[in-house]
């Protein structure tokens, strides 16, 4: 996670100095005792001239210019004035590492000692006074995660643009901003990883090593982190395939929590030699390496799990087969679900899915991958209408794994092989507590295993925690702002540091079940600051409102109606050999709440504004009595408020496949032009008032975008289909008598 001061710094702020102009003595690049008394002048000039002209200064910009200026001091006091008591997301002060720099810079005037030795010396001082939980996420406050270099680049493009003898106010920010962090990171990462290490070390036993599965013989790597002067304890284990040097916190967290921390990786990564192969093995190998540490004399054969995204998966994998006797409880979170909701939802494939292969799959670690590589690739791609397996082509690098999952569009045994299928959940019986959000990429695969093992095992103690949280907030401790929507206070839980480990103390230790889980489903209602709590999925509504798409047309859109009205047929085309335009590409929330949304992209109905606020809590579904000219179609289905203030609240959606639309794992294809119906439910929980005059958008489209596989309806293959097989445009008659089911929890 990146400093968060880092990306306000690298904004161009607006200030009160446009226009006006700052002396700069440009120096040579190289010369790097020149360019620091430059860019000294340059910040003591610009401090100087807003003084002279009585501007303000942003805080965010003054601390930085003043210690560029070298006045420490004042710096210092800067930032302590306008600083929070402590960030929420990492327990540690605000603005700290331009602190620690700045008092380092100090030390360096007053004893004309090197600048490395004081701040070692500073370093070193603050890290002995940390906590065990502030050292275990110490690292993530005062690095960059490798964005140094690009600090300096660009620097080196705004110094370039630079030219002497004056610049304007504004480039003179910019330049000064860039500097500084340029300066700062450069000077301090190296000696920070060593300190922590050195610090890390002081605390804990920290073991790097290499175990042998018994069931197969492969290499798992695993890191082993234990506070000294301890006993034999619960284990809590991570088990990843993102091998990297900052995830040991996984393992530091759990053992500042009095608990040993154990990281292991995928076979083929870290120290393993194994072949890389994501998702084949977690079902042996995590079983393997949970055995192995039940007979550590430092175990006292009690092993917990956690971790989001893959990692959760990884916990589901461990017990396909059984659950070792060992594993008294998981927490997975976002967990991705093979086949399920990566690569491919509602079997459609994602191209991200692509990327994500080199990324994990590359080297033993992660290949920090050229995003506008990505970016070029899926647009070339959707602009040349080759077929989707040629993506590799097009790439110019053989993508062997791609082309394995694409040859499974169904839900077949390859996809079932890797975590419980159907009856494999009834052997479950392990206490649970599954956390996922509203805004979750992953959260049709954290419900899978929720439905799933609920319905093979119906009395397990497996609890669901979900709330407005994206994929990455729903696994750590959530942004206050959720992409332009702002949290209820109620929702600002710390998931990482304090809700997952009460758990583990309320299983692995004996402790109070944690407060928040009231029941077996725990939801956060936005817009009314609070929790509810119900015994199932089901019971989140207690009341469906029906909506049919009208097709009554005003202001250019249709009506969402609450009676059924007269059949009569609405038509949506998709011109698949069109590429200068798209259809569905904003179905992703990003952000949640927008101003204006594209109401001529698909078929949109809006409802006649709610007399009541309503609560909006659970899945929406539908049926689609629909009939097309192709064998076989892509969609969506998108579900937006519009308040009474005009803002689009984009709630859930849906994307599926008309040819699985009765069964992921077999494809059914469409007669020609005859009416089917299509039915759908598998869509994003979301759980939020809705206000008295608000209006409900429902927008139905057909699926064309560089985003996913492009259907093209000739019922083939659709990973070999290209633009030759566009012909005529698909077109779709869908009957008004379709449905949309709104679950509603009426307070009534």
């Amino acid at each position: 996670m990146k400093n968060l001061l880092i990306l306000l710094i690298l904004v161009n702020l607006s200030i009160t100095l446009k226009g006006q102009s700052i002396k700069f003595e440009k120096a040579a690049f190289s010369d790097t005792v020149s360019l620091t008394k430059a860019m000294q002048n340059l910040a003591t000039d610009y401090l100087k001239q807003s003084k002279i002209r009585g501007l303000k200064i942003e805080s965010n910009d003054l601390f930085l210019i003043e210690i560029l200026a070298g006045q420490y001091e004042r710096a210092i006091q800067t930032i302590q004035s306008t600083r929070k008591d402590v960030s929420v997301q990492n327990d540690h002060p605000d603005k700290l590492p331009y602190e620690l720099f700045a008092m380092a810079k100090i030390e360096e005037s007053a004893k004309q000692i090197p600048f490395e030795t004081t701040y070692r010396k500073v370093l070193s001082d603050y890290l002995q006074n940390c906590s065990d939980q502030q050292l275990s996420s110490v690292n993530i406050v005062l690095t960059t995660y490798d964005q140094v270099a690009q600090f300096t680049n660009r620097f080196k493009e705004n110094y370039d643009k630079a030219s002497a003898p004056g610049i304007t106010q504004e480039e003179a920010l910019t330049l000064l901003r860039s500097y500084f962090l340029y300066q700062v990171f450069h000077h301090t990462e190296p000696i920070v990883f060593g300190e922590i290490k050195r610090e890390q070390k002081r605390r804990y036993h920290i073991e790097q090593k290499v175990i042998v599965s018994p069931i197969d013989s492969a290499e798992i790597s695993l890191t082993v982190v234990r506070k000294r002067g301890t006993g034999p304890l619960p284990a809590i284990l991570t088990f990843t395939i993102y091998a990297d040097s900052s995830n040991i916190n996984q393992a530091l967290i759990p053992a500042s929590k009095g608990y040993v921390g154990v990281l292991a990786t995928s076979r083929g990564k870290g120290l393993s030699n194994e072949a890389i192969e994501p998702y084949k093995h977690e079902h042996n190998d995590v079983y393997a390496a949970i055995d192995w540490i039940s007979k550590q004399p430092w175990n006292n054969r009690k092993v917990g799990m956690f971790g989001g995204s893959y990692n959760g998966f990884a916990q589901w994998a461990s017990m396909k087969d059984s659950v070792h006797p060992a594993l008294k409880t998981i927490v997975p979170c976002v967990s991705a679900a093979p086949g399920i909701d990566v690569p491919m939802e509602n079997n459609i494939f994602y191209n991200f899915s692509y990327k994500w292969i080199s990324y994990v799959t590359e080297n033993n670690y992660l290949y920090n991958t050229d995003y506008q590589r990505w970016n070029n690739l899926q647009n070339t791609w959707f602009k040349s209408g080759a077929p989707y397996n040629k993506m590799d082509s097009i790439d110019g690098t053989p993508n062997p794994l791609f082309h394995e999952w694409i040859s499974h569009p169904s839900y077949d045994s390859y996809w079932q092989s890797m975590i419980p299928y159907k009856d494999e959940f009834a052997h479950i019986d392990i206490p649970i507590l599954s956390i996922t959000g509203y805004y979750d990429d992953g959260q049709r695969g954290a419900m899978y295993y929720f439905n799933q093992h609920l319905k093979y095992n119906p009395n397990a103690e497996h609890y669901l925690l979900i709330g407005p949280y994206d994929h990455w907030g729903a696994q750590s401790t959530p942004s206050a702002n959720l992409r332009g929507y702002q949290l209820d206070k109620a929702a600002q839980i710390d998931i990482q540091n304090q809700l997952i480990f009460d758990w583990f103390d309320y299983i692995l230790k004996g402790k109070g079940k944690p407060e928040i889980l009231k029941d077996k489903v725990n939801f956060q209602v936005m817009g009314m600051n609070k929790w509810m709590h119900k015994p199932s999925v089901s019971a989140m509504s207690n009341e469906t409102c029906t909506f049919y798409l009208g097709g009554y047309k005003s202001n250019g859109h249709y009506t969402l109606l609450s009676k059924k009205p007269k059949k009569e047929y609405l038509k949506l085309e998709v011109d698949f050999a069109d590429r200068t335009k798209m259809n569905n590409a904003y179905y992703y929330p990003w952000p949640v709440i927008k101003d204006s949304i594209l109401l001529n992209d698909g078929l949109v109905f809006i409802s006649e504004p709610f007399q009541k606020g309503k609560i909006i809590n659970g899945s929406f579904s539908g049926n689609l009595e629909i009939s097309a000219n192709k064998k076989d179609f892509d969609y969506s289905v998108n579900l937006y408020e519009l308040t009474p203030e005009g803002r689009y609240f984009q709630l859930s959606y849906y994307i599926g496949r008309a040819s699985y639309s009765k069964s992921r794992e077999a494809r059914e294809l469409l007669t020609l032009n005859k009416e089917t119906t299509i039915t759908f439910d598998n869509t994003r929980i979301v759980s939020k008032e809705i206000s008295k005059g608000s209006r409900l958008i429902v927008i139905v489209n057909g699926n064309k975008n560089p985003d996913v596989q492009i259907n093209y309806g000739t019922g083939k293959d659709v990973s070999t289909e290209s633009i030759e097989n566009a012909n005529d445009p698909l077109l779709l008659k869908i009957s008004s008598n379709s449905k949309i089911n709104i679950p509603i929890y009426n307070k009534d």
